[in-house]
This record gives C-alpha cells, sequence and structure tokens, in this order.
C-alpha cells in the first residue's frame, strides 16, 4: 500500500466526521521526488515438519485442499501495492527426505511449492536463518534453484550460502543482507558480513536492509545479544534491520536515523498446526530519496494482522485485523519500546510512524 493509498484513506476518515483527536492524529505523511516502498513480514515456513506432514491439520493438507494462493490470499492485495515484498523463509523447498538434520524442528516443502511465493506477489526472501540447512547442503541448494528458476530474489550468509540481493527503481539501489546470529558470532564469520556490507555499498547501494535472526523464543521483549547484533550491523553499514526468530512480535527502536525492529513475529508459520501466538504485523517501509537519489530517510507503516483466521488452531492463512484487535497488536509492540511512543493505529489504514530523516554521513 503506498502512501498515497494511505492518504486516501485518511481523507475518507476526515470526510466521514470522524473527529481525530490530538492523541490519534496520524502522522504527516512525508512526499519526496523518488519513494520506494517495501513491506516485510516475519517468519514463513511454507512446509510441514515430518510428524505434521502426515495430519490433516498440516500445512500440506490445507495446501492440496485449498490450492498454492491460499496462504497469503487475505493479504496479496497489500503485497500487489508495494514495490517490493520480502518474507523470512524459514524452511526448505526440497523434493526428498534424505539428508534431514539431526534436529528436533526441521521444515520441508514440495520445490514446486515455491510457485505460493510468486502467486503471491512476494518477490525476495532471506534465507539467513537457522532452518536454511534443515535438509543439509542439498536442500538449501533445492531451495535456492526453487527460487531462482521463478525468479524469486534471495539472500542471506551461513555455512554454504552467501548471497545478497540489489533491489534497483528509478536508478536507486537497495541493498539487503542477513545471518542468523549463532552463524556471525563463529570465529572470523563477522569478516564474512562486513564484505557483504562492502560489497553493496560499492555497487552504489544508497540503502541498506539487514536481517537478523536471533533471541529467545516467545519472548515478548528483545534481548541484549539482539542489540549487539543489530548494533554491529549498523556500524557496518545497516540503515534498517529488520528482526525474526522470536516467533511472536517484539517491539523497535528508532536511533540516529536508524529503525530496528527486533522480531516481526511469525506470518504464515506452516511449522505447527497449534497457535502459541495469535498477533503479527507487516512492517511496510517507505523510503524517500531526493530526485539525484539520495536517500533523504524513511517512514513506517505498522499493518496489524493475525497469523490465522481461526483462533482454535492455525489454519496457515494470516489475516488483516482492525478494531480493538489492531489495537491490542500495536499494544503488543509498544510493550517492547523504549523512549518512543508509538503513533496510534488508524481504521483501514494502518499506525504511520512520523517520517525518521536519514543520519548525517
Amino acid at each position: 500500500m503506498r502512501l498515497t493509498a494511505f492518504l486516501v484513506a485518511v481523507t475518507l476518515l476526515f470526510s466521514c466526521g470522524i473527529a481525530l483527536g490530538e492523541e490519534v492524529a496520524p502522522a504527516e505523511i512525508f512526499e519526496a521526488p523518488i519513494q520506494i516502498t517495501v513491506t516485510f513480514t516475519g517468519d514463513c515456513t511454507l512446509g510441514n515438519t515430518p510428524l505434521e506432514r502426515e495430519r490433516e491439520s498440516g500445512f500440506e493438507s490445507f495446501i492440496e485442499k485449498n490450492g498454492l494462493e491460499y496462504p497469503f490470499a487475505n493479504v496479496k492485495h497489500i503485497f500487489e501495492q508495494d514495490d517490493l515484498t520480502v518474507v523470512n523463509l524459514e524452511g526448505t523447498f526440497y523434493d526428498y527426505e534424505a539428508n534431514r538434520a539431526d534436529k528436533t524442528y526441521t521444515f520441508r516443502a514440495p520445490t514446486s511449492y515455491a510457485d505460493i511465493l510468486t502467486l503471491s506477489s512476494i518477490e525476495a526472501v532471506s534465507i539467513g536463518n537457522n532452518h536454511a540447512l534443515d535438509y543439509g547442503v542439498v536442500g538449501q541448494d533445492a531451495t535456492i534453484e526453487a527460487l531462482e528458476s521463478r525468479g524469486i530474489h534471495w539472500f542471506g550468509t551461513n555455512e554454504y550460502a552467501n548471497g545478497t540481493y540489489i533491489f534497483e527503481k528509478e536508478g536507486v539501489k537497495i541493498g539487503f543482507v542477513a545471518a542468523y546470529i549463532s552463524w556471525w558470532w563463529g570465529k572470523g564469520n563477522s569478516a564474512i558480513i562486513k564484505q557483504c556490507f562492502a560489497d553493496l555499498e560499492a555497487a552504489g547501494c544508497e540503502v541498506i536492509v539487514a536481517c537478523i535472526h536471533g533471541g529467545v523464543e516467545y519472548d515478548k521483549r528483545h534481548d541484549l545479544n539482539q542489540e549487539k547484533m543489530a548494533n554491529a550491523f549498523i556500524r557496518y553499514g545497516a540503515d534498517i534491520v529488520i528482526g525474526h526468530h522470536p516467533h511472536t512480535i517484539q517491539g523497535l527502536r528508532v536511533e540516529n536515523g536508524i529503525s530496528t525492529f527486533w522480531s516481526l513475529g511469525n506470518f504464515s508459520f506452516g511449522g505447527n498446526s497449534q497457535l502459541r501466538t495469535l498477533n503479527t504485523f507487516m512492517a511496510q517501509i517507505t523510503f524517500s530519496f531526493d530526485e539525484n537519489g539520495k536517500y533523504l530517510g524513511h517512514q513506517i507503516n505498522l499493518i496489524p494482522a493475525h497469523v490465522s483466521g481461526t483462533e482454535e488452531y492455525n489454519n496457515y492463512q494470516p489475516i488483516l485485523v482492525h478494531g480493538e484487535e489492531a489495537e491490542d497488536v500495536i499494544a503488543a509492540i509498544q510493550y517492547d519500546v523504549k523512549r518512543l511512543k508509538l503513533k496510534p493505529y488508524i481504521e483501514n489504514v494502518g499506525a504511520i510512524q512520523e517520517f525518521v530523516p536519514a543520519p548525517a554521513k
């Protein structure tokens, strides 16, 4: 949903005679010669564990009954209206059960399920997470091949893959890099990530987005290790940090012109048929540039959602929420926010935050 759509929605609120008090006044919409809107979601596991695969309640059973467009059917219209949609792909596209890692949770889907992304207007994925190697190097290679053959861009760095992505519009380039926290802490691995940032800067990226994967699962507040990783990536050159892994939403930090999201939570999460958390949100960021392509700053819209259309079980189909349910999502984000009062949710718009000017360089 572009900023012009936000303006239309806010205008409708006033034209309908709805009085907005000072405490709920929407943020002023920032306009610029060049704007790029990117929508980020949390963890998307488009497959099952071996146990869930045998159950009617499993993700693959829902796809077999409802088709490949099913998971993102309720939010596809948002993805279609932005310039780029990026999700964290937590799992593999691989057609065999061989090479399964010796761990409790391994997520796999047939390679044909990569079509879910193209059919849903999702153009790029992060694989910088702890499930990219659930089926070993061959599973990761199969995943990358399935993505590339469909024109889906991927980025992420681990023991056996090292990829960045550059999105370009009107001559402006935005770079993407991602990594999992335990790998990043490994000996010498920070140098590899630093080189990713250097390469993106050398390629002319005006903005770099870093996806970090770390934190304590289902903790509603971020921890010191997440801060250490985010701060390191900011030193390397990140202008925006997007966090994944805790499987529940956490807050955000806006500091020195850089916004950090600690966790976007789950989104379409096929890894578990039971719900441990319902709230989620889409972080939609509009990056602004002058007529020469110089980065001016960014503006965030927090779009509240639930990971499932049912509360009794996971139906793997995120839905937008409204009214008190949407306000509850914003409150859950605020719970982990320090020194910043979030702008409130506006019906059918989202919670548009104040424009964040680019840091001085």
